[in-house]
């Protein structure tokens, strides 16, 4: 400790630390034990009130907080859930985290949130976790370009938001894909759109698959088959840069089921501001999710809801319960769609 730390000040001021005062300092300054400070910052703690007074009134002056992550080593159970997830350019995401991680606090639980952006591997970002005592992590493989994963138990416990596929053995909270394109599909053949395309997700993101396949077989249940199915990124630019491909490839259909929103607001930014094609009078477009953007009267776009209250909700849920009981039976639950009818189609 250096002199200025442990010198008073004018006007009864805290003094100019040259680094975070730690429980030792404290304990010096009260003139107790370092037991004594760990006990007056432990809710029911057996301190005696005068000791406590000395030890908060050392702590203010020192500018003194207790260190949370040496608190959650120092415990039988963390209380650190920690989030990973990819890209935020898919907004759905985005309203996922703001959300979920105050819930998650408000349930007296410490947040860790990793961010895995470009990289490869989400075992990256689940190494960077198993550095911290972390009592569960919540995983958003629907916002990751991939997910390879081996040897999963060495991470502890693990919730899923999205695709679940190869995490068979831990709780998830996904979308029934299938259920939301075949009301896509349903809606706009229903409209009397026969030809048909797909931009779905990556890939190589199982909700990409699926939605694509999904896609496919609705069509051939009503005796149509696609336009086209391809694939790019969730996001606005890797949407535009597909739809600018499809009218250089002359596929311009009469309707386009998109993998998410962020896709149909990047193919109906092309189609209207580059193209100058009219929306739906020429081509309808369907979205998937509902984020906040997809209800705006400048977009009234047509998509498919995925609750974000209802996954939180789930989310919260199978986090608890895994803490409390890891032992626990795995859940798998899947929110079920619904379509919203707005202005693209």
């Amino acid at each position: 400790m250096t002199e200025d730390a442990d010198a008073s000040t004018k006007d009864g001021m805290a003094p100019a630390l040259t680094y975070r005062a730690t429980a030792a300092d404290v304990a010096r300054r009260a003139g107790v034990s370092r037991v004594a400070v760990s006990r007056a910052f432990t809710p029911g703690a057996s301190i005696a009130e005068a000791t406590r007074g000395k030890v908060l009134t050392a702590a203010a002056t020192l500018g003194y907080r207790p260190n949370a992550l040496a608190r959650q080593l120092n415990r039988r159970a963390s209380e650190i859930v920690a989030f990973v997830g990819g890209s935020n350019h898919n907004i759905y995401y985005a309203e996922l985290i703001d959300r979920l991680l105050p819930a998650l606090q408000q349930d007296g639980l410490k947040t860790l949130y990793v961010h895995v952006g470009d990289r490869a591997a989400l075992a990256d970002a689940l190494e960077e976790v198993a550095e911290y005592p972390v009592a569960c992590t919540v995983v958003a493989t629907g916002s990751l370009e991939r997910f390879d994963l081996d040897d999963r138990q060495r991470y502890g416990p693990i919730v899923v938001s999205g695709p679940a596929e190869g995490f068979d053995d831990v709780d998830s909270v996904g979308t029934d894909s299938r259920i939301g394109i075949r009301l896509a599909v349903d809606h706009l053949v229903a409209r009397g759109r026969r030809s048909i395309g797909c931009l779905a997700g990556p890939a190589d993101n199982p909700s990409g698959a699926q939605r694509a396949a999904a896609f496919v077989a609705t069509l051939a249940g009503h005796g149509l088959a696609p336009a086209f199915v391809r694939h790019c990124g969730y996001t606005v630019a890797g949407a535009a840069e597909a739809t600018r491909q499809l009218l250089a490839d002359d596929l311009l259909p009469g309707a386009i089921v998109c993998g998410n929103d962020m896709i149909a607001l990047g193919v109906i930014d092309v189609l209207r501001g580059e193209a100058g094609l009219a929306v739906p009078a020429q081509v309808a477009v369907v979205g998937f999710d509902d984020i906040s953007l997809a209800g705006w009267s400048t977009i009234g776009l047509t998509t498919l809801s995925n609750p974000i209250d209802q996954r939180i909700a789930h989310l919260r849920d199978l986090v608890r319960r895994r803490i409390a009981e890891p032992e626990a039976p795995i859940r798998r639950i899947l929110i079920e769609p619904r379509l919203i009818v707005r202005d693209t189609t």
